[in-house]
């Protein structure tokens, strides 16, 4: 299950534009905070995806769905996905939403999807725990 608990629009940051390989400095991208229950854990998820691959995208009532979902919508072929896993101490916002005290630990992916032509859709960096 997916919640969306925040979402806003607007030119890329400088690392938002490093991590899509985005062509103008100031191309437009969505950012998307959701909580995601899977499987026994709880999730928070930051997602951040050009426009320019999602013209006119805006959440419906359930929110901004999956990258694989979204790739059906807007006809993209999606091809790799590079995939970082670390572990880290839980921040107080982080710890917050998940539920667990803070400093506790957690499991950190970072994540890039690529279509079949290589071009970045979507940044996702989500911090996970067990419920």
């Amino acid at each position: 299950m997916l919640k969306s608990i925040a979402q806003t629009a607007g030119p890329a940051n400088l690392v938002e534009w490093a991590k899509l390989a985005l062509k103008d400095i100031k191309a437009p991208v969505i950012r998307v905070t959701r909580i995601r229950h899977e499987h026994g854990q709880v999730a928070l998820e930051e997602v951040v995806l050009p426009l320019s691959h999602f013209p006119g995208l805006v959440a419906d009532g359930d929110g901004i769905p999956d990258i694989t979902e979204l790739a059906q919508r807007f006809g993209l072929s999606l091809g790799r996905a590079s995939e970082r896993i670390s572990f880290v101490p839980a921040a107080s916002g982080i710890a917050k939403h998940l539920g667990i005290a803070a400093g506790t630990g957690i499991v950190k992916l970072d994540r890039i999807t690529e279509t079949t032509d290589g071009e970045p859709v979507e940044w996702r960096v989500a911090y996970a725990a067990k419920t």
